[in-house]
């Protein structure tokens, strides 16, 4: 492989004083075919600009076309968050911070396989082929490959750009406190209630007398005999 002297935006690497034409064609790739504006610095190859929807995606994409530069790293932010990634081939590590949250999952890739070819396929790295996600502690050989690759996993790319999507959401507004309540006056005493007036009881009806038909054997009133008779008018 020969080496050239880097174009714009290519800073020198320190290592070998030269850039690899493979990473150098990358990005002029990357800016011209993909209309993406980067920066490389050693073997990072940084997303300048915001991109439109999963940073991550974004990355995959960046080493897809860098892939025969190996070990090179890709970082990019969005309203989803911030994104970098690895490759060193057949491993590939993909971290995210996102609501002020670091996630790192691994792959490796099959033998002939690379990134550009599920990019292109499938759109992402398929699951099957994860080695590890890591939440809180990186294994110490993880966060080497980044270290090697320009990046580090510990501290997100673009500290100095504010990525809402990155950082932790704002704390809510402080309560504002409740004015004291003035205490209740008590309420004043019920008067009290009037008797009501007694219903006058109504007046008992007076029983008629009765008395017994020596004919029917039955008490029947007076009301039901014939006047001057001692038979019930049933009898008369």
């Amino acid at each position: 492989m020969t080496a050239r002297p880097p174009g714009d935006g290519i800073r020198l690497s320190r290592q070998h004083g030269w850039v690899d034409e493979e990473l150098t064609d990358a990005v002029e790739a990357l800016r011209r075919e993909h209309r993406l504006a980067v920066d490389v610095d050693e073997r990072t190859i940084t997303v300048v600009e915001a991109v439109k929807g999963d940073p991550g995606h974004a990355v995959l994409r960046v080493l897809g076309v860098a892939e025969r530069v190996s070990p090179v790293a890709a970082a990019a932010y969005g309203a989803a968050g911030v994104a970098a990634g690895v490759w060193s081939s057949p491993e590939l590590y993909l971290a995210r911070w996102t609501r002020g949250k670091r996630w790192v999952v691994g792959y490796r890739l099959g033998v002939g396989s690379s990134p550009n070819h599920y990019v292109r396929t499938e759109g992402r790295i398929p699951t099957r082929l994860e080695t590890g996600n890591w939440y809180a502690a990186v294994p110490d050989d993880v966060r080497r490959l980044f270290v090697d690759a320009g990046l580090s996993v510990d501290e997100r790319p673009f500290a100095g750009v504010d990525v809402p999507g990155a950082d932790a959401p704002p704390p809510p507004p402080p309560r504002t406190p409740r004015s004291p309540r003035a205490p209740r006056q008590p309420a004043a005493p019920r008067a009290p209630r009037a008797p009501r007036p007694a219903k006058p009881a109504a007046p008992r009806a007076r029983a008629e007398p009765t008395r017994l038909c020596p004919s029917c054997q039955m008490q029947k009133v007076a009301s039901q005999f014939v006047a001057g008779s001692d038979l019930c008018v049933d009898c008369r």
